[in-house]
């Protein structure tokens, strides 16, 4: 399955971009990729990511998804956009 990540502070400065599509395949056959497979995806493409995918928060569809959640909402037509995910390292301030 085919994903727009949108990487946001910390994780666009460790991936070294605020955008990229990924290709997430599914830990189990015939399953629907999880955050779990996103996490392990987007850390093979880029290896200084990782650490901070280990307590980033990861928004599918604007709602925070655990990591057996699935990365997509709703059926995926052909020909529309790509479904999106957001990536948001914990931040502090106000």
């Amino acid at each position: 399955m085919r994903l727009r990540v949108r990487l946001y502070a910390g994780a666009a400065a460790a991936a070294g971009t605020e955008e990229d599509v990924v290709d997430v395949l599914a830990g189990a056959a015939g399953a629907v990729p999880d955050v779990d497979d996103l996490r392990r995806a987007l850390a093979r493409r880029h290896p200084a990511l990782a650490p901070v995918l280990e307590v980033a928060t990861v928004l599918v569809g604007e709602v925070a998804a655990g990591p057996h959640d699935p990365v997509v909402v709703g059926p995926q037509l052909a020909g529309a956009p790509l479904p999106v995910v957001d990536v948001l390292p914990p931040f502090a301030g106000g």
